[in-house]
């Protein structure tokens, strides 16, 4: 899977990213390394802590999100991780997503379980469109063939959000 995370993006749509589980911990980690981070927060310990992790180490990847979770309390306190804007970047990322799904670059699983995420945090937003039908009886075994439905959900989902579907080259 293509990372999403380029070290360009602010720490609050990367906690987003997380908490839609369109990222793992190992990306929070991989996003640290990366990222030049504003003399605002460039000092702060949780911060500190994402740039030092190891991200083979399982007792660092298991405390990535909390680190970056504090980080953000400490640095943006008026954030709301479901407020509009918190919603409007979980937008943004799930797009990129699913125009990598488009790429075959991540399973169909993947895109679902943001899916349930969106909708449980963000209570059922416009831009998911009928997603949620399309996912209905998707597990982890789940593979492309059998799921051929989702790559025209995801693309009618993505023109109604403005954008314009990449397609795979051959």
């Amino acid at each position: 899977m293509t990372p999403l995370l380029d070290g360009s993006e602010d720490p609050r749509k990367v906690l987003v990213a997380r908490e839609i589980e369109a990222i793992s911990n190992a990306d929070i980690i991989g996003w640290a390394g990366l990222h030049a981070a504003s003399l605002g927060y460039a000092d702060d310990l949780n911060y500190q802590q994402l740039v030092r992790s190891n991200p083979r180490n399982a007792v660092a990847l298991g405390k990535a999100h909390g680190h970056l979770k504090s980080l953000i309390a400490r640095q943006f306190p008026d954030f709301n991780d479901r407020s509009q804007q918190a919603s409007e970047m979980a937008r943004e990322v799930f797009l990129r997503r699913l125009r990598e799904y488009l790429q075959d670059d991540i399973a169909p699983f993947h895109v679902c379980r943001m899916v349930s995420h969106i909708e449980q945090t963000y209570e059922y937003p416009h831009w998911l469109g009928d997603l949620y039908n399309a996912c209905d009886w998707m597990d982890e075994r789940t593979t492309r063939e059998q799921a051929s439905h989702l790559g025209d959900v995801i693309k009618q989902v993505i023109a109604d959000n403005g954008e314009i579907p990449v397609h795979r080259s051959n």
